[in-house]
């Protein structure tokens, strides 16, 4: 008899995102680690092909450490900017606003500036919330 509100706020909770919205949080990345290169990212790292780059593991030289050092500092920021506009236009995905604005409005907290590309990830996550694909 305690549990007779579990019933309404279910039934709240499952209508919260409204009769078309199936969209689903974008996933969380995973960011790499300069121990933990394939091959082909070594190889990208150095601007190399991957048939130069050792197989197995070999003591790498500084320059070679620096530089995968920097591929994973370039590597991780994309990916995180990346999830951020992907996750405030998931969030931005009911409201009513210009797509612009709420664009702008991404592009500022996410520090980026691909307009363009930030219009799109809003229009996805629009006509996913509207229930279109």
């Amino acid at each position: 008899m305690r549990s007779f509100w579990i019933v309404p706020a279910l039934a709240l909770a499952v209508t919260a995102c409204g009769r078309g919205d199936n969209c689903e949080a974008p996933p969380q990345p995973s960011l790499l680690n300069a121990n933990n290169l394939s091959r082909e990212q070594r190889a990208n790292a150095l601007g190399v092909p991957p048939e130069r780059v050792p197989e197995g593991p070999v003591t790498e030289s500084p320059a070679s450490r620096q530089a995968y050092e920097d591929y994973v500092a370039r590597h991780n920021d994309a990916v995180r900017v990346g999830y951020c506009v992907d996750n405030e236009a998931y969030k931005a995905r009911g409201m009513k606003d210009d797509m612009r604005t709420v664009a702008h409005a991404i592009m500022a907290t996410c520090k980026e500036n691909a307009e363009d590309d930030t219009l799109a990830t809003v229009l996805k996550y629009r006509n996913c919330a509207s229930g279109n694909k």
